[in-house]
């Protein structure tokens, strides 16, 4: 049973959800059949019974959707690390406009200058910053000045909205490195939902660094309380917040095919950061994963959620990189709270001449 539930799973991951939505939902409960094989497996051996033999090489053939659910990685080679030349770290972070909203502020707009003196400060050579927002009038949110004028860094803004009183939205690249290229990716019409790109010289070498925000599901925590809370919670919340997975489905599986078209069209090794907005048993984060790794995979350890919200280990914000590229290091900083998002920082070796 759970091995043909693992397979339909598995298929299922391939089909884009706007062919067939239920997919998307099969394929989710892809971690369920795997933490149930892992029972079987501990049940058996303890019983001493031969039937152990199928979870082991269940275990085997799905170790690596097993890696993408709980990562199992001892730290970084300290070898390598001692090696600075030819490496590149990349900071991606979802920040929530910066909690502007008055709804996210908190008292004298302390989580807010906290977040942005956390991005400022942050020894990341690389900043990929989703949900940007730069008020150049404000004392406060004069993001732009505060986290790469004042810095001397290079800055790159795809900007998606100015409101009433000309403060900017959009996403975010700030390099200690020159950008000697850059632009902007729309999927569709351009809105918080879309991707850029910059083409930063670090030496002898370029790497073409992404960063991308898909759509998001649009469901506050609230509706998830109340689709547990009573029957009638369920009828009206429940099947609401079902509609809007759904949405969510369709609209990523059309966006990351935009996104993976132009990575591959890239003239130099790419690294790609963003919020994905889906969770690695989807078809979004299967497409993406296909043909290149993981930093989080390569070098995290453990669950690696990075939503900070009630719904536990949900990872979908993710680092990947072109497979000629060599991760050496990953952290998720899940003790820095300011966002509803945890920023995530990999280490790259991206220079030509490494050892592969």
């Amino acid at each position: 049973m759970i091995v043909l539930w693992l397979i339909l799973a598995l298929l299922f991951m391939h089909v884009p959800p706007k062919y067939f939505w239920p997919a998307a939902f099969i394929s989710l409960s892809m971690p369920v059949a795997l933490v149930l094989n892992l029972l079987f497996l501990v049940v058996w051996a303890f019983r001493r019974s031969l039937k152990v033999i199928l979870p082991v090489l269940i275990l085997f053939f799905f170790w690596s959707y097993y890696q993408r659910g709980f990562a199992v990685n001892f730290g970084p080679d300290k070898e390598t690390l001692a090696e600075k030349k030819g490496q590149l770290r990349v900071l991606s972070y979802n920040v929530r406009i910066f909690n502007t909203y008055a709804h996210l502020q908190d008292k004298n707009q302390t989580s807010s200058k906290e977040l942005i003196k956390w991005v400022a400060t942050n020894p990341a050579d690389v900043y990929c910053l989703q949900e940007f927002y730069n008020d150049e009038d404000s004392k406060v949110y004069n993001a732009t000045s505060k986290i790469a004028r004042q810095h001397e860094k290079y800055f790159f803004l795809s900007r998606t909205f100015v409101n009433h009183i000309g403060a900017e939205f959009g996403l975010a690249i700030v390099s200690k490195y020159p950008i000697v290229e850059k632009g902007t990716i729309s999927f569709g019409k351009l809105t918080q939902n879309h991707g850029m790109y910059a083409d930063i010289k670090v030496n002898e070498d370029t790497v073409r660094v992404y960063n991308f925000h898909f759509q998001s599901m649009s469901i506050e925590e609230k509706q998830i309380k109340e689709t547990y809370k009573d029957q009638n919670g369920f009828k009206t919340e429940g099947l609401n917040v079902l509609r809007r997975f759904k949405k969510g489905f369709v609209k990523r599986s059309d966006q990351v095919n935009v996104l993976l078209e132009h990575l591959q069209q890239s003239p130099y090794p790419v690294i790609f950061c963003g919020d994905v907005n889906d969770v690695p048993y989807s078809y979004t984060y299967q497409q993406l994963n296909q043909h290149y790794t993981n930093a989080f995979v390569k070098k995290g350890f453990g669950v690696g959620a990075t939503y900070n919200g009630i719904l536990p280990f949900v990872r979908i914000d993710n680092q990947f990189c072109s497979p000629e590229l060599k991760v050496l290091d990953f952290t998720l900083h899940d003790t820095v709270t300011y966002s509803d998002h945890f920023p995530l920082t990999a280490l790259y070796n991206i220079s030509k001449k490494a050892d592969k």
